[in-house]
């Protein structure tokens, strides 16, 4: 396995905080949940953020010692970004469009569907507003979208740009979140433009890339619970969901200090917490879990089961996670640990340049 993708101890565990940030703001809708839904979403991003561009800096340094070339570098980074993404990701669309489970639910008109085949549920919204179940579909646009973008400038430039690059789609995003509120764009678009949420993965991509060490005091566990504690208390506090959406993104900056904490202090008891057995089986299955759990309600399923539910809304809220949480791990062990199996590259040790051909 690439240095870049091993285990990140706490790692799965902050990924299933992110999870169950957005799954309440579905399942528990009101200003408050949905202002710590985006947060989720935003700490997924730097989180995604962190890891691959440390994947691709790693690749970058195999093309400058000569064991790799940047073509088949970015092959072999598609491959497996496509082997953890696309099949579970299909699967789950053509199951609800073409198959009676998806009957019940409002998934849009045929423009929407066609958005999200092509990873471009993101630019219909913003276009056309939320309107169906299926809406949250369009994190995962933006998350191509930055791979299709970023992975070729990171592997043909020189591995000492990386940071630059990174930096300056930052700066991108801060110049398009001031463009968007002195046209008085939506909330809509404030909230899924591409631009305006990339930022938040290149911020992720500099806190992965070889950072200095953190004072000992930030890597103290009373440093980690109020770096936690002000990340997940801020949106609760922001009011209004339009001012979230135009400054929150600033929580991102928490999210990496987060993340560089973890990192930097693997044996804390905080980091023992997010590594927990549960946080961290929850964190790994949060792909699936956050693709299933918007449309998926417990009540619909137990009435097509012939046992109708007439209970309080924290029992729903209960099943449904439950559901979600079941579904999700089945979806891992039948469907997408599989596909990563077989359809991963496979690993290649380091070889004279002359000897090294394309996959």
């Amino acid at each position: 396995m690439n240095p870049a993708e091993r285990r990140i101890l706490g790692f799965d565990g902050l990924r299933a905080v992110a999870f169950l940030m957005v799954f309440v703001s579905h399942k528990v809708p009101s200003p408050r949940t949905e202002a710590a839904g985006s947060a989720g979403v935003w700490l997924f991003f730097v989180m995604s953020g962190f890891l691959i561009v440390r994947i691709l800096a790693a690749s970058r340094a195999r093309i400058d010692a000569g064991a790799a070339t940047p073509m088949d570098s970015l092959r072999v980074f598609y491959r497996n970004r496509f082997a953890r993404i696309v099949p579970v990701y299909y699967v789950f669309l053509f199951v609800l469009y073409a198959t009676p489970l998806g009957g019940p639910l409002h998934l849009g008109d045929e423009a929407f569907k066609l958005s999200t085949w092509l990873y471009a549920t993101n630019v219909y919204i913003e276009r056309h507003g939320w309107g169906t179940e299926l809406g949250h579909l369009w994190s995962l646009a933006v998350e191509q979208q930055f791979y299709l973008l970023f992975a070729p400038a990171a592997l043909f430039l020189p591995r000492r740009h990386l940071g630059a690059l990174c930096g300056a789609l930052v700066g991108a995003s801060v110049l398009m979140h001031v463009a968007l509120w002195s046209t008085g764009a939506s909330r809509v678009s404030l909230d899924v433009d591409t631009l305006a949420n990339l930022g938040l993965i290149a911020l992720g991509g500099l806190a992965g890339l070889r950072a200095p060490p953190l004072p000992g005091w930030l890597r103290s566990d009373a440093a980690l619970v109020a770096v936690l504690a002000l990340f997940l208390t801020l949106p609760l506090l922001a009011g209004e969901t339009g001012r979230w959406l135009l400054v929150g993104r600033l929580s991102g900056g928490l999210a990496a200090l987060l993340l560089l904490q973890i990192v930097q202090a693997p044996e804390s008891r905080v980091v023992a917490l997010l590594d927990s057995v549960w946080l961290r089986r929850i964190g790994v299955i949060s792909y699936g879990a956050y693709l299933f759990h918007v449309p998926l309600h417990a009540d619909h399923v137990l009435s097509a089961l012939g046992l109708p539910l007439a209970a309080p809304r924290s029992v729903t809220l209960g099943l449904d996670l439950a559901l979600t949480l079941l579904l999700a791990e089945a979806s891992w062990r039948l469907l997408e640990s599989p596909a990563r199996r077989i359809l991963r590259a496979p690993t290649r040790t380091v070889r004279r340049p002359a000897l090294i051909t394309p996959l």
